[in-house]
């Protein structure tokens, strides 16, 4: 079985600080594992007691014996990126033409968004940009 050989006084201190002061509660969990599994606890035992899959517990160990503690932080732009987005001007150009060409009718205005954006969207996810937008007479 595998576990975390050394750690320094150092870094127990920082994975201790981080546990208790990061609202990331993945963060803490791994952080939680590492200190773990070097005072001896088993892979089978941090199964059990994280609730993850034994593959995950050995990719935090390799991810801290490869990096440290920025290794165990997930990097940003991870996740399903949305497929309308109100950052992106055009986005909200076609939305808002839409709704100025198909005043009222919503089955119309969802039709022409998905002629003219790359990703098809659906009817709820129109209506949550929307919302975001804050388009008047929506």
């Amino acid at each position: 079985m595998k576990n975390i050989k050394a750690l320094t006084p150092d870094e127990m201190k920082q994975l201790r600080q981080l546990i208790s002061t990061t609202d990331n509660v993945i963060l803490r969990r791994r952080c939680q594992c590492i200190l773990y599994s070097f005072q001896g606890m088993q892979v089978n035992e941090l199964v059990s007691m994280f609730q993850v899959d034994r593959r995950s517990i050995y990719n935090w160990m390799n991810r801290w014996n490869k990096g440290r503690i920025e290794a165990l932080i997930d990097k940003p732009g991870r996740g399903l990126k949305p497929k309308l987005n109100v950052a992106r001007q055009d986005h909200v150009e076609e939305v808002k033409q839409a709704f100025q060409m198909y005043q009222g009718n919503y089955n119309q205005v969802l039709e022409h968004v998905n002629t003219r954006i790359t990703k098809p969207v659906s009817h709820d996810t129109l209506r949550r940009f929307v919302k975001k937008l804050m388009v008047p007479g929506v």
